[in-house]
């Protein structure tokens, strides 16, 4: 589902202007899965695909597989496009140190939105 992050795409790579000074390793969790993703100089470096015993991450999101799906999905429906209104739906939990996500928050938005399957997709 997210593995996908670390695949080399135009729109991906064009975030990177936006957070050229952010170092960060999150992960993201759908309950059933965990995605610890690895980010230098605002590129995804890495995607480890767990389980972890004993991760090292600054922050968390976690939704369930369902919600991430909505999310994921190419036009989202009300509530489940953005994940702020995840966050208000309180189907979405964040967790960790929110520093680098708040001073990042459009960056990860578009990262994950680029997940997000396309007409030519």
């Amino acid at each position: 589902m997210f593995d996908k992050l670390s695949e080399n795409n135009e729109e991906r790579n064009s975030l990177q202007i936006m957070a050229k000074n952010l170092n960060t390793v999150f992960m993201i969790s759908t309950m059933d899965n965990e995605y610890i993703i690895k980010i230098i100089q605002g590129l995804v470096s890495e995607v480890k695909i767990g389980p972890f015993v004993m991760p090292s991450y600054e922050f968390k999101l976690t939704a369930s597989k369902d919600e991430w799906n909505k999310f994921l999905k190419a036009i989202p429906i009300p509530g489940s496009h953005d994940l702020i209104a995840l966050l208000r739906r309180k189907v979405l939990k964040i967790d960790g140190n929110l520093h680098p996500l708040m001073s990042h928050l459009l960056y990860f938005k578009l990262l994950l939105a680029s997940l997000r399957p396309t007409e030519e997709s």
